[in-house]
């Protein structure tokens, strides 16, 4: 081992102190000691770039906002005959719905806007806009809100073009009755929660398709599809990315001692430690068994590594059943020598190996001329 020519003033960081030195052999750059201290940053660099919002646990990002429970759905109800129009509003509010009025199409694209609506009552022809003039503006603003068409001058051409159009249902005036005006609208607001409900599953599967149902973190597959989308940006726009490896030190002696379920929730710990100490526009990933893996965009060597040594300070610095978690981490820049995604992980898979070869609790960094 010799020092390096490029050395840093370090400063405590946590409880952390260490020196940087190379393992010529490896060609390695070596974080030894006790732990994983702060460094001296260089001009330019803010808190803030590495310090960002904590990512939520479990992808909450893809949660749906919904109504609470105890608000209404809301109907959006125009017609320009005001006398049919309160008929048509004392039935929906029967039927415990939020009624808006409109009086003209015109009313009913500036409620639009105000929205949001579930359904929309609306008459085919009135001043200013048309009825289908509404129901394309309200589409834009909401592909799925559902639509219901009434007309006193019904022809099959104006009923085949609203349900071109995308109408849900299409009713004559003077309604027959209004047990059928309830039963079209009851139809339009169950189809409308039947598509939200059939994209939030779609949406939720498509989490549990990338995400490690353990820690919540993403998964392998994600990794791989990311990579290779920030690798070619990478490469295009001569921009800066880079990955960290970190695996637990002893996580076997964990489950051997307090069970499975003990150290599932060590890598829950490990996990949460990642996540508060990561940019949101980072990629946090459970990469295997007790390894996880930082895809870092826009992020040089040095960067990563003050993101590793915060990452590890952090792990380090939590405790689990009276035991200090210890983990072993290596960090990589992406260059034009690594010809794929499987190259990229393989050098800094083997920075993480050289630190747990050395005896754990260490970050190595693959040297620039590896890479």
């Amino acid at each position: 081992m010799i020092a390096l020519e490029r050395s840093y003033e370090f400063t405590p960081l946590d409880s952390y102190g260490c020196r940087e030195i190379e393992r010529s052999a490896e060609r390695l750059l070596m974080y030894d000691g006790s732990g994983f201290p702060g460094i001296k940053r260089k001009p330019g660099w803010s808190n803030a770039v590495f310090h960002g919002p904590e990512l939520t646990h479990g992808g909450d990002w893809l949660q749906e906002i919904n109504h609470s429970n105890n608000s209404k759905e809301r109907i959006l109800i125009a017609d320009d005959d005001p006398d049919f129009r309160r008929i048509l509003v004392r039935r929906a509010e029967k039927m415990d719905l939020s009624v808006v009025e409109a009086e003209d199409g015109q009313e009913a694209i500036e409620a639009l806007k105000m929205g949001p609506f579930d359904v929309l009552l609306l008459d085919l022809y009135m001043p200013k806009h048309t009825g289908l003039d509404v129901v394309q503006v309200a589409q834009d603003i909401d592909p799925d809100l559902q639509a219901v068409i009434l007309t006193g001058g019904a022809t099959i051409e104006t009923a085949v073009e609203a349900l071109r159009a995308g109408v849900y249902d299409y009713l004559t005036k003077p309604l027959e009755s209004l047990a059928d005006l309830e039963l079209s609208l009851k139809r339009a607001l169950e189809h409308r929660r039947l598509v939200k409900e059939n994209k939030r599953l779609f949406a939720e599967v498509q989490r549990l398709a990338m995400t490690d149902p353990l820690t919540g973190l993403y998964n392998r597959h994600k990794l791989d599809e990311s990579l290779v989308v920030e690798m070619e940006r990478a490469r295009r726009y001569a921009r800066p990315l880079s990955l960290i490896m970190i695996d637990l030190d002893g996580l076997k002696v964990t489950n051997d001692t307090f069970g499975h379920a003990a150290g599932d929730k060590v890598l829950k710990l490990v996990a949460d430690a990642i996540r508060s100490q990561i940019r949101s526009v980072d990629l946090p990933v459970r990469f295997g068994g007790d390894e996880f893996v930082i895809l870092l965009p826009e992020a040089d060597l040095d960067a990563a590594t003050l993101v590793a040594q915060r990452v590890c300070g952090r792990i380090t610095s939590t405790t689990f059943r009276g035991r200090i978690l210890s983990v072993s981490a290596g960090v990589a820049q992406w260059s034009t020598s690594f010809g794929s995604v499987e190259e990229f992980i393989a050098a800094v898979d083997q920075a993480m190996y050289q630190a747990k070869h050395a005896g754990g609790r260490r970050i190595f960094v693959l040297a620039p001329q590896l890479a």
